[in-house]
Protein backbone atom coordinates (compact mmCIF):
# COMPACT_ATOMS: atom_id res chain seq x y z
CA UNK A 1 0.00 0.00 0.00
CA UNK A 2 1.41 3.41 -0.92
CA UNK A 3 1.86 6.20 1.59
CA UNK A 4 -0.82 8.39 -0.43
CA UNK A 5 -3.38 5.59 -0.10
CA UNK A 6 -2.35 5.13 3.91
CA UNK A 7 -3.24 8.65 4.60
CA UNK A 8 -6.20 8.71 2.55
CA UNK A 9 -7.29 5.33 5.02
CA UNK A 10 -6.00 7.12 7.81
CA UNK A 11 -8.21 10.62 7.01
CA UNK A 12 -11.19 8.63 6.94
CA UNK A 13 -10.74 6.75 9.66
CA UNK A 14 -10.18 9.90 11.42
CA UNK A 15 -13.45 11.43 10.13
CA UNK A 16 -15.48 8.46 11.27
CA UNK A 17 -14.00 8.80 14.80
CA UNK A 18 -15.07 12.50 14.71
CA UNK A 19 -18.40 11.62 13.31
CA UNK A 20 -19.24 9.19 15.76
CA UNK A 21 -18.16 11.09 18.58
CA UNK A 22 -20.53 13.59 17.81
CA UNK A 23 -23.44 11.41 17.23
CA UNK A 24 -22.81 10.34 20.93
CA UNK A 25 -22.78 13.66 22.04
CA UNK A 26 -26.16 14.45 20.44
CA UNK A 27 -28.99 13.62 23.61
CA UNK A 28 -31.55 11.24 22.35
CA UNK A 29 -34.69 11.99 21.07
CA UNK A 30 -37.29 11.80 23.69
CA UNK A 31 -39.17 8.43 22.90
CA UNK A 32 -42.99 8.94 23.20
CA UNK A 33 -45.49 6.53 25.35
CA UNK A 34 -48.55 5.51 24.87
CA UNK A 35 -48.90 6.25 28.33
CA UNK A 36 -47.88 10.12 28.07
CA UNK A 37 -50.80 10.37 25.49
CA UNK A 38 -53.05 8.25 27.74
CA UNK A 39 -52.23 11.06 30.39
CA UNK A 40 -52.72 14.05 27.91
CA UNK A 41 -55.88 12.19 27.03
CA UNK A 42 -57.31 12.52 30.90
CA UNK A 43 -56.54 15.67 31.32
CA UNK A 44 -58.74 16.61 28.32
CA UNK A 45 -61.03 14.43 29.25
CA UNK A 46 -61.38 15.86 32.67
CA UNK A 47 -60.98 19.41 31.37
CA UNK A 48 -64.63 18.07 28.97
CA UNK A 49 -66.22 16.88 32.23
CA UNK A 50 -65.40 20.01 33.86
CA UNK A 51 -66.73 22.30 30.70
CA UNK A 52 -70.30 20.23 30.27
CA UNK A 53 -70.49 21.16 34.22
CA UNK A 54 -70.37 24.72 33.84
CA UNK A 55 -72.39 24.42 30.86
CA UNK A 56 -75.34 22.95 32.65
CA UNK A 57 -74.75 25.76 35.82
CA UNK A 58 -75.07 28.27 32.25
CA UNK A 59 -77.75 26.23 30.88
CA UNK A 60 -79.90 26.31 34.42
CA UNK A 61 -78.79 29.89 34.80
CA UNK A 62 -80.26 31.13 31.33
CA UNK A 63 -83.49 29.07 32.24
CA UNK A 64 -84.12 30.64 35.53
CA UNK A 65 -83.58 33.84 33.82
CA UNK A 66 -86.20 33.25 31.19
CA UNK A 67 -88.37 32.59 33.69
CA UNK A 68 -87.98 35.57 35.67
CA UNK A 69 -88.03 37.57 32.16
CA UNK A 70 -91.46 35.97 31.50
CA UNK A 71 -92.18 37.01 35.63
CA UNK A 72 -91.53 40.57 35.07
CA UNK A 73 -93.19 40.65 31.49
CA UNK A 74 -96.26 39.57 33.41
CA UNK A 75 -95.86 42.60 36.62
CA UNK A 76 -95.04 45.13 33.81
CA UNK A 77 -98.71 44.30 31.87
CA UNK A 78 -100.34 44.43 35.76
CA UNK A 79 -98.61 47.60 36.60
CA UNK A 80 -100.10 49.35 33.34
CA UNK A 81 -103.62 47.54 33.87
CA UNK A 82 -103.43 49.15 37.26
CA UNK A 83 -102.05 52.30 36.40
CA UNK A 84 -105.37 52.66 33.81
CA UNK A 85 -107.40 51.80 36.57
CA UNK A 86 -105.87 54.46 38.34
CA UNK A 87 -106.47 57.13 35.89
CA UNK A 88 -110.04 55.77 35.11
CA UNK A 89 -110.49 56.57 38.89
CA UNK A 90 -109.41 59.63 39.00
CA UNK A 91 -111.38 60.50 35.90
CA UNK A 92 -114.14 59.38 38.12
CA UNK A 93 -113.49 61.20 41.28
CA UNK A 94 -112.89 64.26 39.12
CA UNK A 95 -116.69 63.95 38.20
CA UNK A 96 -117.76 63.37 41.28
CA UNK A 97 -116.02 66.27 42.16
CA UNK A 98 -118.32 68.74 39.54
CA UNK A 99 -121.19 66.78 40.72
CA UNK A 100 -120.84 67.22 44.57
CA UNK A 101 -120.01 70.89 43.42
CA UNK A 102 -122.89 71.73 41.36
CA UNK A 103 -125.20 69.80 44.17
CA UNK A 104 -123.80 72.38 46.64
CA UNK A 105 -124.31 75.33 44.83
CA UNK A 106 -128.26 73.97 44.03
CA UNK A 107 -128.31 73.46 47.82
CA UNK A 108 -126.57 76.62 48.61
CA UNK A 109 -129.93 78.14 45.97
CA UNK A 110 -132.46 76.19 47.86
CA UNK A 111 -131.31 77.30 51.35
CA UNK A 112 -131.42 80.32 50.48
CA UNK A 113 -135.13 80.20 48.52
CA UNK A 114 -136.57 78.55 51.57
CA UNK A 115 -135.07 81.24 53.82
CA UNK A 116 -136.75 83.68 51.05
CA UNK A 117 -139.69 82.32 51.51
CA UNK A 118 -139.74 82.28 54.81
CA UNK A 119 -138.69 85.75 55.99
CA UNK A 120 -141.62 86.72 53.36
CA UNK A 121 -143.82 84.47 55.48
CA UNK A 122 -142.58 86.23 58.74
CA UNK A 123 -143.56 90.05 56.71
CA UNK A 124 -146.38 88.72 56.33
CA UNK A 125 -147.34 88.08 59.46
CA UNK A 126 -146.09 90.56 60.96
CA UNK A 127 -147.77 92.90 58.73
CA UNK A 128 -150.93 91.54 59.80
CA UNK A 129 -149.98 92.01 63.44
CA UNK A 130 -149.50 95.44 62.93
CA UNK A 131 -152.97 95.91 61.32
CA UNK A 132 -154.65 94.48 63.99
CA UNK A 133 -155.76 91.31 65.47
CA UNK A 134 -157.24 89.05 62.99
CA UNK A 135 -160.17 87.43 65.37
CA UNK A 136 -163.99 87.34 64.92
CA UNK A 137 -164.88 90.64 66.27
CA UNK A 138 -162.32 92.47 63.95
CA UNK A 139 -163.56 90.58 61.25
CA UNK A 140 -167.39 91.26 62.07
CA UNK A 141 -166.49 94.75 62.79
CA UNK A 142 -164.95 95.68 59.38
CA UNK A 143 -167.35 94.18 57.12
CA UNK A 144 -170.80 94.87 56.15
CA UNK A 145 -172.02 92.01 55.40
CA UNK A 146 -171.76 88.27 56.51
CA UNK A 147 -170.91 87.29 52.53
CA UNK A 148 -168.16 90.20 52.77
CA UNK A 149 -167.06 88.43 55.97
CA UNK A 150 -166.62 84.78 54.19
CA UNK A 151 -164.40 85.38 51.44
CA UNK A 152 -162.40 87.92 53.77
CA UNK A 153 -161.79 84.28 55.86
CA UNK A 154 -161.08 82.40 53.05
CA UNK A 155 -158.93 84.73 51.41
CA UNK A 156 -156.90 84.96 54.69
CA UNK A 157 -156.94 80.96 54.19
CA UNK A 158 -155.69 80.24 50.71
CA UNK A 159 -152.35 83.08 51.40
CA UNK A 160 -151.51 81.05 54.42
CA UNK A 161 -152.08 77.61 52.41
CA UNK A 162 -149.98 78.69 49.59
CA UNK A 163 -147.22 80.03 51.63
CA UNK A 164 -147.56 76.64 54.25
CA UNK A 165 -147.10 74.72 50.55
CA UNK A 166 -144.63 76.85 48.66
CA UNK A 167 -142.44 76.52 51.92
CA UNK A 168 -143.04 72.66 52.58
CA UNK A 169 -142.10 72.39 48.19
CA UNK A 170 -138.37 74.47 49.51
CA UNK A 171 -137.75 72.35 51.93
CA UNK A 172 -138.27 69.03 50.01
CA UNK A 173 -136.27 69.98 47.33
CA UNK A 174 -133.15 70.96 49.99
CA UNK A 175 -133.90 67.66 51.51
CA UNK A 176 -133.73 66.49 48.21
CA UNK A 177 -130.09 68.04 47.08
CA UNK A 178 -128.94 67.38 50.45
CA UNK A 179 -129.47 63.74 50.30
CA UNK A 180 -128.08 63.79 46.70
CA UNK A 181 -124.83 65.67 47.88
CA UNK A 182 -124.66 63.20 50.72
CA UNK A 183 -124.07 60.25 48.46
CA UNK A 184 -121.99 61.96 45.98
CA UNK A 185 -119.53 62.13 48.71
CA UNK A 186 -120.23 58.66 49.55
CA UNK A 187 -119.23 57.05 46.19
CA UNK A 188 -116.36 59.80 45.87
CA UNK A 189 -114.99 58.45 49.27
CA UNK A 190 -115.35 54.76 48.13
CA UNK A 191 -113.61 55.92 45.12
CA UNK A 192 -111.22 57.77 46.82
CA UNK A 193 -110.31 54.09 49.08
CA UNK A 194 -109.79 52.66 46.04
CA UNK A 195 -107.64 54.82 44.95
CA UNK A 196 -105.33 54.29 47.76
CA UNK A 197 -105.58 50.32 47.18
CA UNK A 198 -104.93 50.72 43.34
CA UNK A 199 -101.62 53.04 44.80
CA UNK A 200 -100.72 50.64 47.24
CA UNK A 201 -101.01 48.24 44.77
CA UNK A 202 -99.38 50.03 42.22
CA UNK A 203 -96.25 50.46 44.33
CA UNK A 204 -95.93 46.76 45.64
CA UNK A 205 -95.76 45.49 41.82
CA UNK A 206 -92.80 48.24 40.91
CA UNK A 207 -91.09 47.00 43.80
CA UNK A 208 -91.49 43.47 42.44
CA UNK A 209 -90.70 44.14 38.83
CA UNK A 210 -87.65 46.09 40.50
CA UNK A 211 -86.34 42.89 42.25
CA UNK A 212 -87.09 41.17 39.26
CA UNK A 213 -84.87 43.32 37.13
CA UNK A 214 -81.80 43.58 39.64
CA UNK A 215 -81.99 39.33 39.49
CA UNK A 216 -82.11 39.35 35.81
CA UNK A 217 -79.18 41.71 35.98
CA UNK A 218 -77.08 39.48 38.41
CA UNK A 219 -78.03 36.20 36.57
CA UNK A 220 -76.57 37.89 33.23
CA UNK A 221 -73.44 39.08 34.93
CA UNK A 222 -73.34 35.07 36.41
CA UNK A 223 -73.81 33.76 32.84
CA UNK A 224 -71.15 36.19 31.67
CA UNK A 225 -68.45 35.28 34.05
CA UNK A 226 -69.36 31.31 33.32
CA UNK A 227 -69.18 31.41 30.25
CA UNK A 228 -65.83 33.01 29.82
CA UNK A 229 -64.79 30.45 32.15
CA UNK A 230 -65.98 27.82 30.08
CA UNK A 231 -64.07 30.01 26.70
CA UNK A 232 -60.92 29.55 28.63
CA UNK A 233 -61.62 25.73 29.47
CA UNK A 234 -62.00 25.13 25.48
CA UNK A 235 -59.15 27.16 25.02
CA UNK A 236 -57.36 24.63 27.07
CA UNK A 237 -58.62 21.85 25.95
CA UNK A 238 -57.73 22.28 22.23
CA UNK A 239 -54.27 22.41 23.69
CA UNK A 240 -54.28 19.36 25.35
CA UNK A 241 -55.70 18.16 21.87
CA UNK A 242 -53.07 19.66 19.97
CA UNK A 243 -50.18 18.29 22.35
CA UNK A 244 -52.16 14.47 21.88
CA UNK A 245 -51.88 15.11 18.44
CA UNK A 246 -48.11 16.17 18.36
CA UNK A 247 -47.35 13.17 20.41
CA UNK A 248 -49.67 10.81 17.94
CA UNK A 249 -47.83 11.89 15.09
CA UNK A 250 -44.63 11.87 16.81
CA UNK A 251 -45.00 7.97 18.50
CA UNK A 252 -46.46 6.61 15.05
CA UNK A 253 -43.18 8.11 13.31
CA UNK A 254 -41.49 6.24 16.12
CA UNK A 255 -42.64 3.55 15.20
CA UNK A 256 -42.66 3.25 11.84
CA UNK A 257 -38.86 3.97 12.60
CA UNK A 258 -38.39 1.05 14.99
CA UNK A 259 -40.84 -0.96 11.91
CA UNK A 260 -38.38 0.20 9.20
CA UNK A 261 -35.52 -0.98 11.40
CA UNK A 262 -36.73 -4.44 12.53
CA UNK A 263 -37.92 -4.92 8.24
CA UNK A 264 -33.78 -4.00 7.27
CA UNK A 265 -33.08 -6.30 10.18
CA UNK A 266 -35.30 -9.38 8.68
CA UNK A 267 -34.22 -8.85 5.10
CA UNK A 268 -30.70 -8.94 6.60
CA UNK A 269 -31.29 -12.09 8.30
CA UNK A 270 -33.25 -13.62 5.92
CA UNK A 271 -31.11 -12.74 3.06
CA UNK A 272 -33.78 -10.49 0.73
CA UNK A 273 -36.33 -13.27 1.10
CA UNK A 274 -38.75 -11.77 3.66
CA UNK A 275 -39.79 -8.90 5.57
CA UNK A 276 -40.94 -5.90 3.81
CA UNK A 277 -42.39 -2.80 5.70
CA UNK A 278 -44.86 -0.40 3.89
CA UNK A 279 -42.49 0.53 0.99
CA UNK A 280 -41.92 -2.11 -2.00
CA UNK A 281 -42.90 -5.93 -2.12
CA UNK A 282 -41.71 -7.62 0.70
CA UNK A 283 -42.17 -11.34 -0.47
CA UNK A 284 -42.49 -10.89 -4.20
CA UNK A 285 -46.18 -11.78 -4.48
CA UNK A 286 -47.99 -9.59 -6.69
CA UNK A 287 -51.86 -8.73 -6.49
CA UNK A 288 -54.20 -9.03 -9.41
CA UNK A 289 -54.68 -5.27 -9.48
CA UNK A 290 -58.72 -6.19 -9.01
CA UNK A 291 -59.68 -5.82 -5.01
CA UNK A 292 -62.77 -7.60 -3.09
CA UNK A 293 -64.72 -6.67 -0.49
CA UNK A 294 -62.95 -7.02 2.58
CA UNK A 295 -65.90 -8.16 5.49
CA UNK A 296 -67.84 -10.69 3.87
CA UNK A 297 -71.76 -10.67 4.68
CA UNK A 298 -70.93 -7.26 6.13
CA UNK A 299 -71.84 -4.75 3.32
CA UNK A 300 -72.75 -1.48 5.87
CA UNK A 301 -70.86 1.51 5.80
CA UNK A 302 -70.76 3.68 8.34
CA UNK A 303 -68.35 6.39 7.60
CA UNK A 304 -67.01 7.03 3.69
CA UNK A 305 -64.15 8.54 2.95
CA UNK A 306 -63.28 12.09 3.11
CA UNK A 307 -64.20 14.97 6.28
CA UNK A 308 -66.08 13.63 8.65
CA UNK A 309 -66.95 14.63 12.39
CA UNK A 310 -65.15 12.81 14.55
CA UNK A 311 -66.81 10.74 16.77
CA UNK A 312 -63.85 10.76 19.67
CA UNK A 313 -62.26 14.15 19.03
CA UNK A 314 -65.27 15.86 18.19
CA UNK A 315 -64.13 18.16 15.43
CA UNK A 316 -63.63 17.81 11.81
CA UNK A 317 -60.77 15.84 10.32
CA UNK A 318 -60.30 13.74 7.44
CA UNK A 319 -61.43 10.01 6.93
CA UNK A 320 -58.75 8.44 4.80
CA UNK A 321 -60.47 5.14 4.07
CA UNK A 322 -63.91 4.20 4.56
CA UNK A 323 -65.66 1.95 8.33
CA UNK A 324 -67.23 -1.15 7.62
CA UNK A 325 -69.82 -1.85 10.66
CA UNK A 326 -69.67 -5.52 11.62
CA UNK A 327 -70.23 -7.96 14.79
CA UNK A 328 -66.88 -7.99 17.01
CA UNK A 329 -65.23 -11.29 15.56
CA UNK A 330 -66.48 -11.43 11.90
CA UNK A 331 -63.82 -12.74 9.52
CA UNK A 332 -61.59 -10.34 7.69
CA UNK A 333 -60.27 -11.14 4.29
CA UNK A 334 -57.47 -10.13 1.50
CA UNK A 335 -58.77 -7.65 -0.68
CA UNK A 336 -56.38 -8.83 -3.15
CA UNK A 337 -53.38 -11.06 -2.91
CA UNK A 338 -49.99 -9.88 -1.68
CA UNK A 339 -47.16 -9.91 1.16
CA UNK A 340 -48.33 -8.81 4.85
CA UNK A 341 -45.87 -5.59 5.38
CA UNK A 342 -47.02 -4.76 8.69
CA UNK A 343 -48.63 -6.60 11.47
CA UNK A 344 -48.59 -5.09 14.70
CA UNK A 345 -50.61 -2.08 16.49
CA UNK A 346 -49.96 1.07 14.69
CA UNK A 347 -51.53 4.21 16.35
CA UNK A 348 -54.89 5.03 15.41
CA UNK A 349 -55.84 2.40 14.07
CA UNK A 350 -55.50 -0.16 16.72
CA UNK A 351 -54.34 -3.83 15.97
CA UNK A 352 -53.83 -3.24 11.87
CA UNK A 353 -52.09 -5.28 9.04
CA UNK A 354 -50.95 -4.11 5.71
CA UNK A 355 -50.89 -6.21 2.47
CA UNK A 356 -48.26 -4.80 -0.13
CA UNK A 357 -50.06 -5.97 -3.42
CA UNK A 358 -46.29 -6.02 -5.26
CA UNK A 359 -47.73 -3.77 -7.98
CA UNK A 360 -47.65 -0.13 -6.22
CA UNK A 361 -50.85 -1.11 -4.49
CA UNK A 362 -51.74 -0.96 -0.47
CA UNK A 363 -54.09 -2.44 1.54
CA UNK A 364 -54.72 -1.32 5.07
CA UNK A 365 -57.08 -3.27 7.67
CA UNK A 366 -57.96 -1.82 11.14
CA UNK A 367 -59.23 -1.79 14.61
CA UNK A 368 -58.74 -5.72 14.34
CA UNK A 369 -59.12 -8.36 17.63
CA UNK A 370 -56.70 -10.76 16.60
CA UNK A 371 -54.53 -12.10 13.79
CA UNK A 372 -54.64 -14.81 11.35
CA UNK A 373 -51.72 -14.03 9.44
CA UNK A 374 -47.90 -12.70 10.50
CA UNK A 375 -45.70 -10.15 9.32
CA UNK A 376 -44.29 -11.35 5.91
CA UNK A 377 -46.69 -13.90 5.32
CA UNK A 378 -47.82 -14.08 1.55
CA UNK A 379 -51.57 -14.15 1.43
CA UNK A 380 -53.97 -14.98 -1.19
CA UNK A 381 -57.01 -12.90 -2.54
CA UNK A 382 -60.36 -13.86 0.08
CA UNK A 383 -58.04 -15.41 2.40
CA UNK A 384 -58.78 -14.78 6.32
CA UNK A 385 -56.17 -12.77 7.90
CA UNK A 386 -57.71 -11.02 11.24
CA UNK A 387 -60.94 -10.78 13.03
CA UNK A 388 -63.31 -7.85 13.69
CA UNK A 389 -62.39 -5.59 16.87
CA UNK A 390 -62.72 -2.40 18.16
CA UNK A 391 -58.89 -1.39 18.96
CA UNK A 392 -57.40 1.98 18.78
CA UNK A 393 -59.08 4.66 17.79
CA UNK A 394 -62.84 3.08 17.69
CA UNK A 395 -66.01 3.92 19.46
CA UNK A 396 -67.17 0.18 18.61
CA UNK A 397 -66.50 -3.13 16.45
CA UNK A 398 -65.74 -2.23 12.81
CA UNK A 399 -63.39 -2.80 10.08
CA UNK A 400 -61.43 0.27 8.70
CA UNK A 401 -60.47 -0.51 5.27
CA UNK A 402 -57.65 1.36 3.22
CA UNK A 403 -56.46 1.36 -0.24
CA UNK A 404 -53.26 2.83 -0.96
CA UNK A 405 -51.13 3.84 -3.90
CA UNK A 406 -47.32 4.68 -2.71
CA UNK A 407 -47.78 7.35 -0.11
CA UNK A 408 -51.39 8.51 -1.15
CA UNK A 409 -55.24 6.99 0.00
CA UNK A 410 -57.21 6.20 -2.68
CA UNK A 411 -61.20 6.13 -2.36
CA UNK A 412 -62.08 1.96 -1.59
CA UNK A 413 -65.19 2.38 -3.45
CA UNK A 414 -64.15 4.26 -6.23
CA UNK A 415 -61.07 1.95 -7.12
CA UNK A 416 -63.09 -1.29 -6.76
CA UNK A 417 -66.20 -0.15 -7.60
CA UNK A 418 -68.11 -2.00 -5.05
CA UNK A 419 -72.06 -2.72 -4.86
CA UNK A 420 -74.61 -4.03 -3.15
CA UNK A 421 -73.53 -1.22 0.03
CA UNK A 422 -76.01 0.30 2.41
CA UNK A 423 -75.00 3.50 4.06
CA UNK A 424 -75.69 5.03 7.69
CA UNK A 425 -77.40 8.22 7.50
CA UNK A 426 -74.30 10.40 8.77
CA UNK A 427 -72.07 7.96 6.63
CA UNK A 428 -71.06 11.05 4.12
CA UNK A 429 -71.42 11.73 0.31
Amino acid sequence: MSKKTQSIFAAILAVIMILSLLVALIPAAHAVTEAEIEALKRQRDEIAEEKAAKQAVVDDLEAKQESILELKHALDERNDYTKQQIELNNREIELYDQMIQEKAEELEEAIAREEQQLERYRVRVRAMEENGDYDFLALLLNTTNLGELLTTIDDIGEIMESDRQLEDAYIAARENTERVKKEYEEVKADLEARQAALRDEQRELERQIQEATDHINELLEEIQQRQAEIDELDEEQQARQHEIDVLVDELERQRAAEEERRRQQQQQQQSGNSGGGDGGNTGGVTGTGSFGWPCPGCYYVTSRMGNRFHPIFNEWRYHSGMDIGAGAGSAIVASDGGTVSWCGEKGGYGNCIMIDHGNGYYTLYGHMSSYAVGYGDSVSKGQTIGYVGSTGWATGPHLHFEIRYGDSCLDPEAVAGFSGLTYAPDAGE
